[in-house]
């Protein structure tokens, strides 16, 4: 496969370049249509180099379009890949088709500079309230005669797997419960009976992945879902979530997605074999019981190993569940004989599966630590425990104030982080939804984007002060996003 790669004609990798750059600038001009006029000079210097590079795309090729199939992009029948520094990029477009129900965005030569910017305007702030989105837009581009710009509505597939944002929240709830339904039954089987049926395992990652294309950050605000008494269900499931985003923010593809939720999924499966008073045990662990509790890694593998159904389980699994608590400078347990390298799967769940326990009360701690403060620690432990440049793409993921983060807003009310912000400039400005007034009443408030500004003062109107700690205030935050509709 490598080999393969290798050697890609010249030409075919210029068209990549060229797809990837276009794709870049695209999304670039559409954030910044929505931010600032279209005689601004922030817009012009977006808007002219990408309009260029159109119009020779248009002279080279004879056509230039945007394609968004299975929430992949392609460009001319050419699949635009995306990395950890533009997929916020990619979101964002991918949320603009999907509200307005474009399947299939194309340029025709003859189009020109006044007609392109009247478009990505137009594109970048039209509203999508009515019942026929798609509709709507086109009947806006056509009544504003844009005539060299031509759109396809998406396929009726792909929009009965895009549902409404209400529709997306309850069936990740749905899953959610599912998930953990499904790994209490393999946790809580008689010994000979502990055999997960892999079929539905993949049918539920399935559908983790799909809604996680729609509506990531919700799907992280449920991993603030946690259960003492079913520790190691619930944090098998907030695993497999987190996993699959960071994949997704990495630029797996959907098989890859699909491999890496069922190997994170199962990445403790190994404590089957752990006696339940080591798991619960208060104190800390005699050497002995440290010593059974890390053979789990062992027989984690070996289970997955001897599972009949291993036609629906990713090899990858396997590495995940011997590796996951090895650490990037290759201590932590177990001990490899001859090996010097980690799976990217085991990377992956590694970090994923210290930030949740970590946030989740055990036994053993009593000190919990907030999302925010669990990421702090984990970068004091960059390039020892934990890959430096996978741990620093998990932290742009999470953000400064990790979604379920109860904060205290400088107008005196306090909130819940229910969506990061993707923007350097605006990471300190997350989407937090009110949960007191002013003065400290419990409501039920609205959603609110940290970046909005007083038209007046052009200040900001509301900013974080400080993150707090949940349980002095008698707040879960998890409940917010089991009762948020919308």
């Amino acid at each position: 496969m490598e080999e393969r790669k290798n050697h890609i004609d010249p030409a075919q990798k210029a068209l990549l370049k060229t797809a990837e750059e276009l794709f870049v600038r695209f999304s670039s001009a559409l954030k910044t249509a929505q931010i600032y006029a279209p005689n601004n000079l922030a817009f012009v210097k977006q808007i002219s180099p990408l309009f260029t590079m159109l119009q020779n795309i248009l002279n080279d090729w004879g056509q230039a379009q945007f394609h968004f199939r299975e929430n992949t992009l392609f460009f001319n029948t050419i699949r635009v890949k995306f990395d950890f520094l533009s997929f916020h990029k990619f979101k964002l477009l991918a949320e603009i088709f999907r509200e307005r129900e474009i399947g299939l965005l194309g340029f025709a030569s003859g189009l020109d500079n006044d007609e392109f910017n009247q478009f990505v305007v137009l594109l970048a702030n039209s509203k999508t309230n009515g019942e026929n989105p798609f509709e709507d837009f086109k009947a806006k581009i056509e009544s504003d005669g844009l005539n060299h710009i031509f759109l396809e509505k998406l396929h009726p597939f792909e929009r009965a797997a895009s549902k409404k944002p209400e529709q997306v929240k309850q069936a990740a709830k749905k899953v959610f419960i599912k998930s953990i339904v499904h790994l209490k039954d393999v946790f809580n089987k008689e010994p000979e009976e502990k055999m997960p049926r892999l079929r539905t395992s993949r049918r539920l990652i399935q559908s983790i992945v799909n809604i996680i294309n729609q509506d990531e950050a919700f799907m992280i605000g449920l991993t603030n879902m946690k259960n003492f008494d079913d520790y190691i269900v619930y944090h098998s499931a907030n695993v497999s979530i987190l996993s699959v985003c960071f994949g997704r923010r990495l630029g797996l593809d959907r098989k890859e997605l699909i491999d890496l939720g069922i190997s994170s999924f199962f990445h403790d499966i190994g404590k089957l074999g752990v006696p339940k008073e080591i798991i619960d045990k208060k104190e800390k662990l005699n050497d002995e019981e440290k010593k059974i509790m890390q053979r789990h890694t062992y027989h984690g593998a070996g289970k997955l190993v001897c599972l009949k159904d291993v036609s629906y389980l990713p090899v990858k699994a396997i590495y995940v569940a011997l590796e996951h608590h090895l650490w990037a400078n290759l201590s932590g347990y177990p001990k490899y004989w001859k090996r010097d390298t980690i799976s990217l799967f085991s990377k992956i769940v590694k970090i994923c599966d210290f930030f949740d326990a970590i946030t989740t009360k055990r036994p053993y701690r009593e000190y919990v630590l907030n999302r925010d403060e669990a990421l702090s620690l984990m970068i004091e432990k960059s390039g020892e425990e934990f890959d430096p440049v996978l741990l620093k793409i998990f932290a742009n993921m999470v953000g400064v104030y990790p979604i379920g983060t109860l904060v205290a807003l400088n107008t005196g009310e306090l909130s819940i982080v229910t969506e990061t912000n993707p923007e350097v400039a605006f990471i300190l400005r997350p989407k937090v939804k009110l949960i007191t007034d002013e003065i400290g009443n419990k409501i039920d408030g609205e959603i609110i984007d940290l970046t909005e500004r007083d038209p007046e003062t052009e200040e900001y109107k509301r900013s974080i002060i400080k993150s707090l700690e949940p349980e002095k205030y008698d707040i879960k935050p998890s409940d917010y996003f089991l009762a948020q509709e919308n």
